[in-house]
Parts: C-alpha cells; structure tokens; sequence
C-alpha cells in the first residue's frame, strides 16, 4: 500500500467509477464454455473493482466517488458486499476516503448483509443532497455532494435540489440520473444539463449509463465513466474508470483508465478468398485470437460469416457451422488471456455476380433491381420518384409503408402479436430483411438453392 503521506500535494486527484454491478453475470452467454473460462467470467466485475481499487491506491488519488449500481440487485449477496467493503478497506487503509450513493440496482430499500464498512467510507442518505468534505493537513480541499436512491423507480429530478455552498474549494456532485433524455436506458432521476450547470458544481460524477462519456467539458464538468466491466454483447468498447486531476489554475483534466477483465467482441469474417472448410477453421479462429491480441486481454467472440465465396454451399449443410466453431475453439485453447467464441452465425450468400445479373433483361435481373430501388427508398426520408422510362423494367420499389403492410398479418396475429408487440422493425430492420430476402432468392433463382 502506498502511504497517505507520499501522495503529492498538487493538483487535487480522485477517482470516479460507477456501476460496477459486482458479483453478477454475464448477460446472454451460452453454458457451453469450459471450465476456465466459466470461471474468469464469474470473476470479471469483481476482478474489475480489484483493478479500480489498485488504481486508486497506486495514482494516487486523494478520495474515491462511486455513483450508483454498485449491486446488480437491491438484495446484495454477500460475497459482493464483502468484496466491495474489502476495496474501499484496502484504499482507506492507503488514507484514500470513499463516497458512494446507491442507483436504481441497489436501492436503499433493499436487504442487505451486515457488514462494517471503513470510517472513511461514506454511503450518502436518499432524504436530501448533503456533503461531505475532503480534507488534507486540515485544510478542507474539496466537497462531495450526494443523494441515494431509496427505491428503484426514481422518477424526480434529484439534480434540481443540488446546491453548492459559498465556501466549497471544489464541488463534486454525485449521482445516478439519465442526462437529457439518453435514449435506451430507464429514465430514472432524469434532468437537464441546465440541472447541472445550475447547481454550481465544479465536476459531476455521474452514474447510469454504461458507455463512457463526457458531456460537459468545462465548469461544470459532466462525465459518465460506463460500467468497469462489459456484460453483453452491446458492450463491446474499452471498460473503466476515471481518474480526475485539478491543476493549480483549475483546470479539469479527466483521464479515462481501464479496469475490464473480459472484453465483447463482434466480428465479422469474409468467406471471399476461402476454398476449403479447413481454410474457413483458420480464419475463424485467426481472427478471434487476433481480437483478443488487440484488446490485450480475454475477450468473449460473436462472429459472423460474410460476403459470396464457394463455402457458403457448405456452410448450409445441418451441423457445419457448429462442428467449424468447436474445431476453432479447440484451436485457440483456454489459457488466460482466452478467446472463447461464444456464437458463429452464416450471414453469407452465393457466389452469383450480382452486378452483371442486375443488368440483365430477364426476371432476376428485374427483381434485383426491384430490391437495390427499395433498398433506396428505405434509406431516404423522402418518397422515391418514379423510375424514368429509359431505365429496365422492374426497377419500381416497394416502398417502406407497403412493407410494414405486408407484415401486418404477422404483427396482429392474435396468438403471434403479444410476442411480437414490441418488436415491430424499424426502416433499418426492414433493409436487413429485404438483404436477407434478395440473398436467399438469389440462391434460388441463380441455381444455388
């Protein structure tokens, strides 16, 4: 442990890191993979918060906040609990204080094991925003500004009842919120970026969402740091934390660090150039120990076959795309870092030159064509016009309304619609359908069916 007394005297320092969802699991992954594999990924969240923790002690930082979702669920296991008293144990014991609030996983109203927590560690109360201060040599250097979540469904805005006090050197506001409306994630404690910038902080540490960002650069500063470890297979970036320095001028200098174990990778491989199964085995799992060369660490594999080559007869066969997965995994092992390829799926089509076919005079070539104009239509938010008499025939498309017709049948079918209600396709969902509805009629109609 590096002792308090070591730590610089200038700029301020700290760490921001939020939902760290510890002890959970991966979210979608097959019970196919061995057992050390199994086991890293078990680890992961936890291995992260460890890597936050020796970050925090070896920069070091002058205090550590945590906004929100530190739990997956309200009634905590108490292996996480433990885990994570032994971090914020570990950092206290390096003279590193600790803030925490609690987010729409880890609400106060939930159970909770009996653990004591360090004197230095602070949980903020959910009745109103306090403060803490942060001090060194006696002098106070900063203020950390907070308020838990009592319940999971927070529905008020709790950035509007910050407020900092005259005398604070450095106001850091704490709390899990979405941010203006960020689409995709659950609108609790939702606000404003004028919230935040009336509120007079300095820097907001800000938790909820899992991608990394920042959302004001200066006065106040405004970061989301993303979850330290990727869970699904959306989250596929670089995970971690922020270490935050303040220079003698006041200047905000954050610094995003990583912390994940494991990292999701989505890959797509071209059969173009491929002749062999044997070959197709090899760039399979080339290419999955390639990602995980590049993420320096293990990473967890979707891959995806592309393009037009010869495999992709063979590739249709029931059980080879299976039996080409396991030969791969084999091939790459299971030593630490690994490269497990959880799923391969055939997004492949025949070798048929579609270009010359599009410019020929007969059905397929009209139907080609048919499919590039509503592809067209699709992509532009404006009605197509009407294809000039000098182009073939067939050239008409189906516009985006007459394909969200044709599959009213299916979405109102009264046994099928309460699966589907809320999965009606988007104008790009519709491309991908009309792409995969002109690959397979190719095969067909080009003698490869």
């Amino acid at each position: 442990m590096v002792p308090a007394s070591s730590r610089r005297e200038s700029p301020l320092r700290f760490l921001h890191t939020d939902d760290l969802h510890l002890d959970s699991a991966f979210v979608g992954l097959s019970t196919e993979a061995p057992p050390a594999v199994a086991e890293l990924l078990r680890e992961a969240t936890i291995r992260s918060w460890r890597e936050i923790v020796r970050i925090a002690v070896e920069e070091p930082v002058d205090f550590v906040v945590v906004a929100g979702d530190v739990f997956e669920q309200a009634n905590r296991t108490l292996r996480g609990q433990i885990v994570f008293r032994d971090g914020l144990d570990a950092m206290a014991q390096a003279g590193i204080p600790s803030f925490v609030v609690t987010g729409n996983h880890d609400p106060l109203s939930g159970w909770e094991p009996s653990v004591r927590w360090p004197e230095l560690a602070h949980r903020f109360d959910s009745h109103h925003v306090t403060s803490m201060p942060i001090t060194r040599d006696g002098e106070e250097i900063a203020r950390v500004y907070g308020i838990s979540y009592r319940v999971r469904d927070v529905t008020t805005n709790l950035a509007a009842r910050f407020r900092r006090d005259p005398d604070t050197p450095f106001a850091v506001g704490l709390l899990h919120a979405n941010v203006g409306g960020i689409e995709g994630v659950p609108n609790y404690a939702p606000c404003t970026l004028g919230d935040l910038r009336a509120a007079d902080m300095d820097y907001w540490a800000l938790g909820h969402i899992h991608r990394h960002r920042v959302l004001l650069s200066d006065r106040p500063t405004a970061v989301y740091c993303g979850n330290p470890q990727g869970r699904d297979p959306g989250e596929t970036e670089p995970r971690g934390c922020y270490v935050v320095s303040v220079d003698a001028a006041g200047g905000i200098h954050p610094e995003f660090r990583v912390a994940d174990t494991v990292r999701w990778q989505l890959i797509r491989v071209p059969i173009e150039g491929l002749a062999t199964e044997d070959d197709l085995v090899e760039a399979i799992a080339r290419a999955a120990d390639d990602a995980r060369v590049a993420a320096d660490r293990s990473v967890v594999v979707r891959l995806a076959l592309t393009g037009r080559g010869p495999l992709h007869r063979s590739l249709r066969r029931p059980g080879l795309l299976d039996q080409a997965r396991d030969v791969a995994r084999e091939r790459l092992g299971e030593s630490v870092p690994f490269a497990w390829i959880e799923s391969l799926r055939d997004e492949t089509a025949a070798e048929v030159d579609l270009a010359s076919r599009r410019l020929a005079d007969d059905f397929l070539g009209g139907l080609l064509r048919r499919f590039d104009a509503t592809q067209a239509a699709l992509a532009s938010a404006d009605p197509p016009p009407a294809s000039p008499p000098t182009e073939p025939a067939g050239t008409s498309p189906m516009e985006p309304d007459q394909l969200s017709a044709m599959l009213d049948s299916l979405y109102t079918h009264e046994r099928a619609r309460r699966y589907l209600r809320d999965a009606r396709p988007d104008r790009e969902r519709l491309g991908q359908f009309v792409a995969e509805a002109e690959s397979i009629l190719a095969d067909r109609l080009a003698g490869e069916g």
